[in-house]
C-alpha cells in the first residue's frame, strides 16, 4: 500500500478478512445485550452506562486479545497456567489521525478535558455517575470520538492531550509535564525486557507518580498487577481510561490469586495541603 493510500485509509480494513469483520459485528451485538442494545442515537448514551464496552471488547478481540485473555483469568480466579501475556506493539508517538480525532473532541465551546474524561469513564462503566453535560456536548463527543483509532495505534495519548491542554491554560499552576512515552517504554524494556516472564506475571509494578500511565502502559506487557498514585485528579481519571483501553488487568483487577504475597501494597491517600487544591490521590489498579 502506498503512503498516499495509507493517509486516506486510517482504518486499513483490508487487513481483515470479510469473515472476521462479520464476526466482529456479531460479537459487538452480543456484548451489547448486557445494556439492552447499543445506543441508536446520541440521546441514549447517558442512559446506557458502559455503552462503549461492546466496542472495546470487540475491537480488542480483533486487534490484541487482551480483554478476552484477562476475563478468562478473572473467571478462573487465578493467573496460574494462563499462558503468556498478549503483547501490545506500542507506538512511540501518537498516530496523526488518532491524535487529530482526540483534539477534535475538545474543539467545542462547552468541551474541556474534565467533562471528556467523565464522558469516557461513563461509557466504560468505570463510574456510576453520568457526566453532567448538555445534550449538545454529548452529541459532539458521540460524533467525534473513535475508539477503534485509539486501540489500533496504541500509545500514551491522554498524556499528550493533558499536556496540550495545560499549555492552553488548564490548571497551569499545577502543570503537567509527562516523561515522553518513548523514554518510559525504553526504560521498561531495559529493566524488564529479559528474564523469567512467568515470574514477572506474579510480581507487582508500582508507580508513585503515575500521571496518565506512561510507565505502566508498557509495563503491562510484563506484569498483571500494578499500583499507582498521583497528585492530579484529572491525570488519575485519564490513567484509568487508558488502562481500560490497553491494560484490562489494571483497570479491572477482580478477585484473582497467584500473585506473590510479599508484593501487596497499601495506598493511603494523603491529606490535602493548604496550598494545593488536589489531595494526593491514590489509584489502585
Amino acid at each position: 500500500m502506498s503512503k498516499m493510500q495509507e493517509k486516506s485509509d486510517p482504518y486499513r480494513i483490508s487487513r481483515f478478512t470479510p469473515e472476521r469483520l462479520t464476526s466482529l459485528q456479531r460479537e459487538v451485538a452480543s456484548y451489547s445485550k448486557a445494556i439492552n442494545g447499543l445506543p441508536q442515537h446520541h440521546s441514549e448514551v447517558l442512559k446506557k452506562r458502559g455503552w462503549l464496552l461492546p466496542f472495546l471488547f470487540g475491537y480488542d478481540s480483533l486487534l490484541w486479545g487482551r480483554w478476552a485473555y484477562w476475563l478468562e483469568i478473572v473467571e478462573k480466579g487465578t493467573i496460574e497456567n494462563s499462558g503468556p501475556i498478549p503483547q501490545i506493539q506500542w507506538s512511540d508517538m501518537p498516530a496523526k489521525d488518532t491524535n487529530n480525532m482526540l483534539n477534535r473532541c475538545l474543539q467545542h465551546h462547552e468541551a474541556n478535558i474534565d467533562t471528556f474524561a467523565d464522558w469516557l469513564l461513563w461509557g466504560l462503566a468505570a463510574t456510576t455517575e453520568a457526566p453532567k453535560i448538555s445534550e449538545t456536548l454529548n452529541k459532539h463527543y458521540y460524533q467525534k470520538f473513535d475508539l477503534f483509532l485509539v486501540l489500533d495505534n496504541p500509545t500514551d495519548y491522554l498524556s499528550y492531550l493533558l499536556c496540550d491542554q495545560t499549555g492552553k491554560g488548564y490548571k497551569q499552576g499545577l502543570g503537567y509535564y509527562p516523561t515522553p512515552f518513548n523514554i518510559t517504554r525504553m526504560m521498561v524494556q531495559i529493566v524488564h525486557g529479559d528474564g523469567d516472564t512467568d515470574k514477572k506475571k506474579r510480581q507487582t509494578v508500582y508507580d508513585s507518580c503515575v500521571g496518565c500511565g506512561a510507565m505502566l502502559l508498557p509495563a503491562s506487557n510484563y506484569f498483571l498487577r500494578g499500583y499507582g498514585q498521583d497528585i492530579s485528579g484529572i491525570a488519575v481519571k485519564l490513567c484509568k481510561i487508558q488502562m481500560y483501553w490497553y491494560a484490562p488487568w489494571y483497570a479491572f483487577p477482580g478477585q484473582v490469586s497467584g500473585f506473590d504475597a510479599s508484593d501487596e501494597i497499601k495506598l493511603v491517600p494523603a491529606k490535602a495541603h493548604k496550598n494545593i487544591t488536589d489531595s494526593q490521590l491514590a489509584f489502585a489498579f
